[in-house]
């Protein structure tokens, strides 16, 4: 049995996601596709366009079989634990043989060179990284500009400068770390670029996509299938916008004591006392963010500090999960009914507890009901924040 797996935020589901799907099933031949799905808060640290139950349904009419939860402690997460926490929620399942992902050119023996200097992460590019790191930049940055100042070829420069690429090489060097026995499956993505906010005829990027619904634009629906563009086009009560999160997001920071900020992720060198004077000094998120984001501190970081205070995850509780011997957990958001024989492949041979029904919860160890509970409260804030009525946990998966 060959099975392709995809980590995906779909975000939302558009005609360069088909194609990738169905390409991924094509080239090995899949006979199962399980995609491992962000849950209702994706890795820029916003809230979905929609739910996490309504886009696995996206996903189940396109073509996967099965789609599964990716833990938001792995979701809500720079690239290197994204891709960590997708390829061992597919490793966990027992049965996926492929690894399909995007990047922007399918040059597989450059990105796995790329990957490999970034594991073994000599001492000279070590050095170059805290160096960097000293001038106040970010991490991506800094090493980026460390690679370069190592000596790295400028093709594999301009390579890992590609926004699918980055994460095509913390694929790589997670599938080598954790799941060795799953095959890279790389696909050339087409259309416009990842961040364009371009619409080239039936292709965009999410972002531009985003952007279009927001502004009400009827050109964006050649981009995506009638069941995903109709909803999010023309249901005010589909998509959730994200100021209908700020309120809240602003006084989860503003509630922390600087003691509980630093226990935050990705919170470090005395920034929980910025994060403790500006959320006193600002009136709104987007003031706050104003306020802390820094080259060192990027938008995406600070909005993924914010999404973590929210839901309450804890470096702690990261760390716990991540070294821990499952790694993951298999929360099953949807499946198909042809899929029923997967499933029970799956249950045979799984390394991670499954979850289908939520008294399944009950054999699961506490740390792993702490995370699915997590997740959870997540789908309860949006069911708080918007007038859209979204289907809760309690009610189980999705069944097509």
């Amino acid at each position: 049995m060959r099975v392709v797996g995809i980590i995906a935020e779909y975000n939302p589901l558009h005609n360069g996601h088909i194609y990738h799907l169905e390409r991924a099933r094509a080239l090995c031949q899949a006979d199962y596709c399980i995609v491992v799905l962000s849950g209702n808060f994706v890795q820029r640290g916003e809230a979905a366009c929609t739910d996490k139950f309504s886009r696995a349904t996206w996903a189940l009419r396109a073509g996967a079989d099965l789609v599964l939860e990716l833990p938001s402690v792995y979701a809500i997460a720079p690239a290197e634990r994204f891709a960590a926490g997708g390829v061992r929620t597919l490793n966990a399942t027992g049965v996926v043989t492929d690894l399909a992902f995007g990047c922007e050119a399918p040059d597989l023996k450059t990105l796995y060179q790329i990957s490999d200097i970034i594991a073994t992460e000599p001492p000279a590019l070590q050095e170059a990284i805290k160096k960097h790191l000293s001038m106040g930049k970010s991490y991506p940055r800094a090493r980026f500009d460390a690679l370069s100042e190592y000596g790295v070829p400028q093709s594999m420069l301009l390579a890992i400068a590609q926004p699918n690429n980055i994460l095509a090489v913390e694929y790589l060097g997670a599938i080598k770390k954790f799941a060795p026995g799953i095959e890279p499956l790389p696909i050339e993505r087409i259309g416009t670029g990842y961040h364009s906010e371009e619409i080239a005829g039936e292709f965009a990027s999410a972002t531009a996509i985003r952007r279009a619904i927001i502004e009400g634009r009827n050109e964006i629906l050649n981009t995506m299938p009638n069941f995903v563009g109709g909803p999010l086009l023309y249901d005010d009560q589909f998509i959730i916008p994200q100021e209908a999160l700020s309120d809240v997001m602003l006084y989860a920071i503003r509630r922390m004591r600087a003691g509980e900020l630093a226990a935050l992720p990705d919170v470090g060198e005395g920034f929980e006392n910025v994060l403790y004077r500006s959320v006193r000094e600002a009136r709104s998120l987007s003031e706050f963010y104003e306020k802390i984001k820094s080259k060192r501190y990027t938008l995406a970081r600070c909005k993924r500090i914010v999404a973590s205070a929210l839901l309450g995850i804890t470096a702690d509780q990261v760390r716990r999960l991540l070294q821990s011997h499952e790694g993951s957990y298999l929360k099953v958001l949807g499946f198909r009914r042809q899929a029923r024989a997967l499933l029970s492949e799956i249950a045979q041979r799984k390394s991670a507890p499954l979850i289908i029904r939520n008294s399944d919860l009950d054999a699961c160890p506490p740390f792993i009901r702490q995370n699915v509970e997590t997740d959870m409260l997540s789908t309860d804030i949006l069911s708080y924040v918007t007038t859209q009525e979204i289907k809760r946990d309690l009610s189980g998966a999705v069944i097509l």
